[in-house]
């Protein structure tokens, strides 16, 4: 008798199962993808599998389409439920593609007659529904646009969404324009605070330096802009409206609040070592006429030097709120840089190192003045990295 594959056996008997399986769990939408799918790749030699499929796909396409419709009745009467029509409309996609699966089938043909064959006109009408209902929220955050931010914030993603459903929906796009400008959270970077710890020139090239990894021109969210100290003294000296005539929210303060320069420590370690063979170290006589070689382990002193350089720093990084002065937020930066270099010296018996090789000394020693401006580098990296973090979320 012939033997089909077992891997042929195992489509034919599960090419249906599948969706039956799906119909036992309530998982309608997916028995009808799934029976679509057995019915589209023909009887074969299993004309019984066929056959099961078509059932499946008809009790599971009924259930679900009852269940898309009330679903969608059910959202459509709570006019309490925020944006209810975003959630009709993926009941209607749902929908759709349930009858678009269905619909693959050529034998269901007459008992598919009775349903539309397309959502079309409903998905367009409640896009309409949709885009009013964003719109409508839009305006009324925006009539709150010059005391509230955030309402601002709100209307322009409202807008944005009211024209996501429908194309310029009453000029939603111009709209969201004209909120934006409301909606940005400005924040100034003042000056870096005077410091015992670094002198007036080194104060202010940390501050050239953080400013330039800063990126000022570029935003690190789409609702916050950063102005740099030299926007907001010009504003001052020649009264021009500083952050386009909008105001400043916030500011951020920097200052060097600890600094330990160049330091420079050299320590030594002693051990006594031995060698891991024994040696003829003289003879002895054990009577008239015998010598014997005297035999021992040989020892030296293994000195070990560690020559240790460091600098360190710390900046401590706030957020104000520039109309009640109170402190947002406040993260301290510190970086050490560090340098080190290991040496040893021998005194005895070399054979007592037992063929190590005696370590040496760098001779590339950092200056005190590269390992400042490394730290100074490290310090302004860190202090940027801070800030962009802190208004990488839209706020």
């Amino acid at each position: 008798m012939y033997r089909y594959p077992l891997f042929l056996l195992v489509a034919l008997l599960t090419g249906c199962s599948s969706g039956r399986t799906a119909l036992r769990h309530g998982q309608f939408d997916l028995a009808v993808k799934r029976a679509s799918q057995r019915l589209q790749q023909g009887p074969g030699l299993s004309k019984r599998g066929h056959g099961l499929a078509s059932d499946v796909l008809r009790q599971a396409f009924l259930l679900a389409y009852e269940q898309h419709q009330a679903t969608i009745r059910k959202l459509a009467a709570n006019a309490s439920q925020p944006f209810r029509w975003e959630a009709v409309l993926s009941a209607y996609n749902a929908l759709q593609k349930l009858t678009d699966d269905a619909r693959t089938c050529s034998a269901c043909a007459d008992w598919l007659t009775p349903y539309p064959a397309s959502y079309q006109d409903r998905l367009l009408e409640t896009r309409q529904l949709a885009a009013a209902d964003r719109y409508e929220r839009a305006e009324q955050a925006y009539a709150l646009r010059l005391t509230d931010r955030l309402a601002a914030k709100d209307a322009f993603i409202n807008y944005q969404k009211a024209a996501d459903w429908v194309p310029d929906y009453q000029q939603a796009r111009a709209r969201a324009d004209d909120a934006f400008p409301y909606a940005l959270l400005r924040v100034a970077i003042e000056p870096v605070s005077p410091s015992r710890e670094v002198s007036t020139g080194d104060n202010l090239a940390i501050q050239r330096l953080i400013l330039r990894k800063l990126s000022i021109n570029t935003p690190p969210s789409t609702f916050v802009r950063l102005y740099a100290p030299e926007q907001v003294q010009a504003s001052i000296v020649d009264g021009s409206p500083l952050a386009e005539g909008f105001p400043i929210h916030q500011a951020v303060r920097m200052q060097v609040i600890d600094y330990t320069p160049y330091n420079d420590v050299t320590s030594s370690a002693s051990t006594i070592v031995y060698s891991d063979k024994t040696y003829k170290v003289g003879e002895k006589k054990i009577n008239d006429s015998t010598k014997v070689d005297i035999m021992e382990t040989v020892k030296g002193t293994l000195t070990t030097f560690k020559r240790h350089i460091s600098a360190g720093m710390m900046m401590r990084v706030q957020g104000i709120d520039v109309s009640s002065n109170q402190i947002l937020w406040s993260d301290p930066v510190e970086e050490t840089r560090r340098w080190e270099t290991v040496w040893e010296t021998f005194s005895g018996d070399t054979r007592a190192l037992n063929g190590h090789t005696l370590a040496s000394a760098s001779l590339l020693v950092p200056s005190r003045w590269q390992l400042y401006d490394d730290l100074v580098d490290e310090i302004a990296y860190s202090a940027a990295h801070r800030i962009r973090t802190r208004y990488s979320h839209d706020e």
